[in-house]
């Protein structure tokens, strides 16, 4: 690295990208979530290319170009969530479901909501004001939420 790109300003595409890249390295189990807290509070405040070097000094391959955030192969995606075949017959990740926390928060908010309503519903013989809706509703708009920030729906 020269001095004069240490000195150079980042963008905002240049702390996204690295803090992308330090995703993947809490992913990978390279840092604790505690280490990923500090180091996203120092991309956030870095200033110069110099400051935000430092946070990748001790990780493999140091910090990412813009562009070159490390990621995953659609392999190893397919190989932790097991592959699905679409209507074409063509295989198909599910990794998206774990990538989506309001997604699996609604199954499993509204599965225990809607088990509750019924048992207490079973329990009294009315089976009538099915109140699970609203937080199966808010999770929902939340999923919703999450897929298209993740490009999931156009």
């Amino acid at each position: 690295m020269t001095d004069e790109h240490g000195r150079l300003r980042i963008s905002n595409a240049d702390r996204d990208e690295a803090i992308a890249q330090l995703q993947a390295a809490l992913d990978e189990g390279r840092i604790d979530l505690a280490e990923f807290d500090d180091r996203t509070r120092a991309a956030y405040e870095a200033k110069t290319n110099a400051e935000l070097d430092l946070i990748f000094d001790d990780l493999p391959g140091g910090r990412p170009k813009v562009g070159e955030v490390a990621r995953p192969q659609p392999a190893e995606q397919a190989e932790t969530c097991g592959p699905v075949a679409d209507s074409d017959g063509h295989a198909r990740s599910l990794s998206w479901i774990h990538e989506t926390p309001a997604l699996r928060a609604l199954v499993l908010v509204g599965g225990i909501c809607t088990l509750i309503w019924l048992a207490s519903s079973i329990s009294s013989g009315q089976f009538d004001n099915y109140w699970p809706i609203w937080p199966i509703l808010g999770l929902s708009i939340a999923s919703f939420v999450q897929l298209m920030n993740r490009g999931r729906w156009h």
